[in-house]
């Protein structure tokens, strides 16, 4: 139903000289008609061109999708083959100014942690007329979902990729966690009640690690600090990070002047999760001073 007002053409129209320019009337709807239809063809036009911009934005989203799955299972599965291989990719421990580092088995790998271990020992000054040698390594073994669920936790921080080397600062009373820790990884029984929280102590300074394990055995996991908060109070009731952080930073239990005269060796951290941490190996050593080898070498040459 169409409404249509009013309208009077005056009193012209009863005038017998009056006349209408039919032709003139004709043209004008005409020239309406093909505006209208002008109109009409551009909106159509405009909305065809949207209708096929659509289709391409949804072709190209299905297309990355799959990209992505595909990209997805082949991570998986490299994942999965490093993982029964042993291979392991990590970064070494901070400050050394070193590059990210992964190794094609488990033997290299695990000599390169000797190594560092032994350097990291020997940049002490309180310990340079000892030696230090790793007798044995103890593997960490643990479960496909052990090892899932911390990556997932470790994907869902602040800064995911931060990950490093470190020693754990703890087991010095409870030596059978270990065990433990390489089989089942961290748990909040592996907790310290530490001066600045309750939560997984670590250290990149090996010396530092050793002085609050078990003697002769130090374990190596790989944490992901993320953004790491540096702090410097205190406080046995803290059991988390601030707003926006994963870890703290702090001066270290070890914080003596007398003991190390740079308080950046005793630095710890401080994680609050334990699936922030992936056990990597238990390190077994043994340390002998210069003066038992000196003796050695007087012994042989007696004979």
């Amino acid at each position: 139903m169409s409404y249509f007002p009013p309208f009077s053409m005056g009193n012209d129209v009863s005038d017998p000289g009056f006349n209408v320019d039919q032709k003139q009337i004709e043209l004008q709807l005409e020239l309406w008609r093909d505006k209208s239809l002008y109109a009409y063809q551009a909106q159509a036009v405009c909305m065809t061109r949207l209708l096929h911009e659509i289709k391409t934005l949804r072709t190209q989203v299905t297309s990355q999708k799959e990209q992505i799955r595909a990209l997805t299972r082949d991570l998986e599965k490299a994942c999965k083959a490093n993982s029964e291989m042993g291979a392991f990719c990590f970064f070494l421990p901070i400050g050394t100014g070193a590059s990210p580092v992964q190794w094609d088995s488990a033997a290299e790998g695990f000599k390169q942690i000797e190594q560092q271990f032994m350097k990291s020992m020997e940049q002490e000054s309180r310990l340079k007329n000892i030696q230090f040698v790793v007798t044995s390594v103890l593997k960490a073994n643990l479960s496909d979902d052990t090892r899932e669920m911390v990556e997932g936790c470790m994907n869902s921080m602040q800064e995911p990729m931060y990950r490093t080397i470190m020693y754990y600062c703890g087991g010095l009373n409870c030596a059978e966690r270990l065990q433990n820790i390489i089989e089942k990884g961290f748990s909040k029984e592996d907790f310290s009640d530490g001066i600045y929280g309750q939560g997984l102590y670590f250290s990149p300074n090996a010396a530092t690690a050793c002085m609050l394990s078990v003697p002769g055995l130090i374990l190596v996991a790989n944490v992901c600090i993320g953004n790491a908060e540096t702090v410097m109070t205190k406080n046995r009731e803290r059991d988390s990070p601030s707003k926006g952080f994963d870890s703290i930073l702090v001066p270290g239990r070890l914080c003596d002047e007398a003991l190390f005269p740079n308080s950046r060796i005793a630095q710890e951290y401080v994680i609050f999760s334990p699936l922030q941490a992936l056990p990597v190996g238990l390190l077994m050593y043994r340390s002998t001073t210069s003066s038992d080898h000196s003796r050695e070498g007087t012994h042989h040459a007696s004979h």
